[in-house]
């Protein structure tokens, strides 16, 4: 199978951590067509769990990745030097799924940001403290620090919602021809993984 390198060290690190836990995890590729893409997998019970490649985040010795099962059960997991941390996303119906749009180490904070049924949850972590920030909507860019979404409701006219990262802090919102100048024109979640990265 044709994994790349980055994967392969990840999956090393994470293939520890789970073995010393008592789980016995493989690698398979995501499909038949394409063996590049690869999944982590392991059965506790009758579930059987898994991690996509895009869905882990290294920086240094901190790790972070997000992990679904067959059964629904969806798991935030942060090793560090300091704490070990586990965390549930926030869904309203955890059966639909939590689709991880980004994980991601950004100036000493994880940032997670998941699709679930209604809307995406935009999460800062230090330590083991998570904020999040709702969006009642399905569409994001990201530039920087910057990030630019749209709502279902309440949208502006004419104006894009921006929250910057890692605080999660709202800013004045900008002209969508602003917005375009900037690279900040929020688009559809159905783009290649790892289109939200810094």
């Amino acid at each position: 199978m044709n994994y790349n390198n980055s994967f392969k060290t990840n999956y090393n690190k994470i293939t520890k951590i789970l073995e010393s836990e008592g789980v016995n995890p493989r690698i398979e590729p995501q499909s038949l067509e394409d063996d590049s893409s690869c999944i982590l997998k392991w059965n506790i019970d009758t579930d059987e769990h898994f991690i996509y490649q895009e869905d882990i985040a290294i920086n240094n010795k901190d790790i972070a990745w997000f992990q679904s099962s067959e059964n629904d059960k969806h798991l935030l997991r942060v090793i560090s030097k300091e704490n070990k941390f586990e965390w549930i996303p926030k869904t309203y119906n955890p059966v639909f799924g939590c689709l991880c749009l980004l994980i991601e180490w950004y100036e000493n904070h994880l940032i997670f940001i998941y699709q679930e049924k209604h809307g995406i949850y935009v999460c800062s972590i230090r330590d083991t403290k998570v904020n999040d920030f709702y969006i009642h909507g399905g569409e994001l860019e990201r530039k920087g620090n910057r990030l630019a979404y749209e709502t279902y409701q309440n949208k502006l006219e004419n104006h894009v919602r921006l929250i910057e990262l890692p605080s999660l802090k709202e800013l004045s919102p900008i002209s969508k021809e602003e917005a375009k100048k900037l690279g900040l024109t929020p688009q559809s979640t159905n783009r290649p993984n790892g289109f939200l990265k810094a």
